[in-house]
């Protein structure tokens, strides 16, 4: 019983473990609904990051590890917009007439790092910042912009199409190159911190690379935030 008892425990000691990817960081967000998206990102890893999701921000000071909510904004923050020691909260999208997505409309801000935020309107010297806008898809750094585009395919029958994975393209001058992420998600935003790190918003839910199909639709999917390992380009 006892050599027995030991061999078992010895197979269940010797399990698979997932490699970790060598080019990008995993972020999971645990929130309260049970499939969910990082929308935009602000701040640094190693010191403080602030991440939207479908409903509130969320934030962490140690790398990952632990997430607190900041604020429920019963909807998603489409953007950061820092400016000093002040972070503005785009709450509102927009298009551009060239076509590209971008956040718009600060109503509100924390100068503590998400402990407190304050609407802009109540304070006089911040009530011009409601009609500031940022990028909410693409970043750029030396040169080189990094950009998230949509894909969609026709439904049959349908006026309407199916939204697909989405795409991180790499481009500098008229080169561009895809940009592999451990796996395929609808990508949200974009940010680059102080040391050049490329962070990736994206959703809890995870499609197919070969099939292209969504896996596990609705069964419990954190958001997802990828860091990369290395400064751009």
């Amino acid at each position: 019983m006892l050599l027995l008892t030991a061999a078992c425990q010895q197979k269940e000691d010797v399990k698979p473990v997932a490699a970790e990817n060598a080019d990008w960081i995993t972020l999971e967000i645990p929130t309260i609904l049970s499939g969910d998206e990082a929308y935009s990102i602000v701040g640094d890893l190693d010191k403080t990051l602030l991440v939207s999701t479908r409903q509130g921000v969320y934030v962490t000071s140690d790398q990952g590890k632990t997430w607190r909510q900041s604020r429920n904004f019963y909807g998603p923050v489409a953007g950061f917009l820092p400016r000093n020691d002040t972070i503005f909260a785009l709450t509102m999208t927009g298009i551009s007439p060239q076509g590209e997505l971008f956040a718009r409309y600060a109503d509100m801000f924390t100068a503590d790092w998400g402990k407190t935020w304050v609407y802009s309107q109540s304070v006089y010297s911040y009530r011009v910042y409601p009609e500031m806008q940022a990028s909410s898809r693409q970043v750029q750094a030396a040169g080189i912009t990094y950009r998230t585009t949509e894909n969609t395919e026709p439904i049959p029958n349908s006026s309407s199409r199916l939204v697909l994975a989405s795409d991180l393209w790499r481009e500098q001058g008229t080169a561009r190159t895809l940009v592999q992420l451990p796996a395929r998600h609808y990508l949200k935003g974009l940010h680059v911190d102080a040391q050049q790190r490329l962070y990736v918003a994206a959703s809890g839910l995870r499609f197919d690379v070969k099939t292209g199909q969504a896996i596990n639709p609705t069964v419990g999917r954190p958001a997802i935030v990828y860091v990369s390992r290395r400064p751009l380009p």
